[in-house]
């Protein structure tokens, strides 16, 4: 059976036809059959390298303030509703497209916006919400462009499409002085590093299982892995260090040999001094302190003579203890959208004068949006693995490749604040997407369709 291409007004290709899976990687049809294909791949390629550019420019819209990269929001929002819209009323063949996505996204969608409601932050949780509402639209679009692409073609999109945030970041670095953490393109070193993570991520597994053909293609992405990793370790994001090297090594693990190169690698990362320093300094001995001496110091109620110095751990895990009490005035459903950064300077004196993210997703989750949130959000990134698990016999690789991005994104998530990570959460979220939807319109396996025929 075969279904028509989506043929919205201006932006399909009436004669070209579909079948339920991807077209082959030699076809040309994919660029004029999926709607607005051109725009979003065009967006995705400049948006990261742009991002501190747009940062410095700003919209005012009543009391709030934006910068000019709620431009790119607009676009991906408008094109994933177009996208909905048409395949849930005007192709039935279609509907998996839409229902998939939804889904899995729309109890956190509806709980999040439920905590927009009583926020006591309205302003800072509408925008709070658009981002989170952009990141399930990338998703939406890759799992409908699973369609019309090929996880070759997708895999030669992605790999150009880092080389311009990768060498802008380099340059970045040369005006910024190399003493800094690298930034590069990004307004924050952990952002440049999850993006790195996930380029680097994605481009050594499909060098592992042979998405990448061209030979000339391979040597690029080898040549910008390799920068995009020492720019990585010039962040100093540990907890990118342990997501990229966990993603490795199982990737690996298809390929042993090259367990020979991923091995020594964190050995020989300790060679540059930055890195050097930033890894030590976890292991160095500190002064143990109770939680409760620390804020009683903090707040000046004891004779303690100059501050109580804590490792970033150790902060991390009393910030963390400080919101529980909070927590459980509202554990059903939280204290609104965007609240715990401005509430944290009532209820944790060691924080910034502007107050601190909780440097931990579900710890965020579950103080703005209570357990019932929380429920939602594992409910998404669990569901999203069991449907890999599920179809995993149809293509292992594909299968590998999204239940060790959401999982190494999310477990380094228990230690920063991911959900504020705009400009890396909607390349990983359309990456996540369109190979979902690959996955899921992959065909059976060939022996298992032989062993059918063989039982008739």
């Amino acid at each position: 059976m075969t279904f028509p291409a989506p043929t919205l007004t201006g932006i399909g290709h009436p004669g070209a036809r579909q079948s339920g899976r991807a077209p082959s990687p030699k076809g040309g049809n994919g660029w004029m059959a999926a709607p607005f294909s051109g725009i979003v791949f065009l967006l995705l390629t400049i948006r990261f390298g742009l991002d501190r550019v747009l940062m410095d420019t700003t919209i005012s819209m009543g009391s709030a303030n934006f910068t000019l990269g709620i431009l790119f929001n607009f676009a991906f929002v408008f094109i994933a509703f177009c996208l909905l819209g048409y395949t849930l009323f005007s192709n039935r063949a279609m509907q998996s497209d839409a229902a998939v996505p939804l889904s899995l996204w729309l109890p956190f969608l509806i709980s999040l916006f439920g905590s927009v409601l009583y926020t006591a932050y309205p302003v800072d949780g509408v925008k709070f919400f658009w981002n989170v509402l952009t990141f399930f639209c990338l998703f939406a679009i890759g799992y409908h462009y699973s369609r019309y692409f090929s996880i070759v073609r997708i895999s030669a999109i992605i790999i150009l499409a880092g080389i311009f945030p990768i060498l802008i970041s380099i340059l970045y670095y040369t005006i910024d002085g190399f003493h800094e953490r690298l930034r590069g393109a990004a307004g924050h070193p952990n952002m440049l590093a999850f993006f790195l993570f996930f380029y680097i991520s994605f481009c050594y597994h499909g060098l592992v299982w042979g998405w990448i053909k061209s030979k000339a293609l391979r040597n690029v992405a080898i040549v910008f892995c390799a920068l995009a990793t020492l720019e990585l370790l010039l962040t100093g994001t540990r907890s990118a260090f342990v997501a990229m090297f966990a993603f490795l090594l199982v990737s690996t693990l298809r390929r042993p040999i090259w367990l020979l190169m991923i091995l020594p690698a964190p050995f020989l990362a300790l060679a540059i001094p930055s890195v050097n320093e930033r890894i030590t300094e976890v292991f160095h001995s500190k002064p143990t302190v109770s939680y409760e001496y620390f804020i009683a110091t903090a707040r000046g109620d004891t004779d303690a003579e100059g501050p109580v110095e804590a490792d970033s751990g150790t902060w991390r895990v009393f910030l963390w203890k400080a919101s529980w009490p909070i927590i459980k005035q509202a554990p059903v459903l939280g204290h609104g959208a965007y609240s715990f950064l401005p509430s944290s300077q009532q209820f944790f004196p060691l924080n910034a004068s502007a107050g601190s993210g909780a440097h931990n997703i579900f710890v965020q989750i579950t103080f703005e949006q209570g357990f019932v949130g929380l429920a939602a959000y594992l409910w998404l990134i669990f569901g999203i693995c069991v449907l890999a698990i599920v179809r995993f016999r149809h293509d292992p690789g594909l299968a590998t490749f999204i239940i060790m991005l959401n999982l190494s994104f999310n477990v380094a998530g228990l230690s920063d604040n991911m959900l504020y990570y705009l400009i890396d959460q909607i390349y990983i979220w359309f990456a996540l997407g369109i190979t979902l939807g690959l996955l899921m319109k992959a065909p059976a396996p060939r022996a298992a369709v032989h062993g059918l025929r063989i039982g008739r």
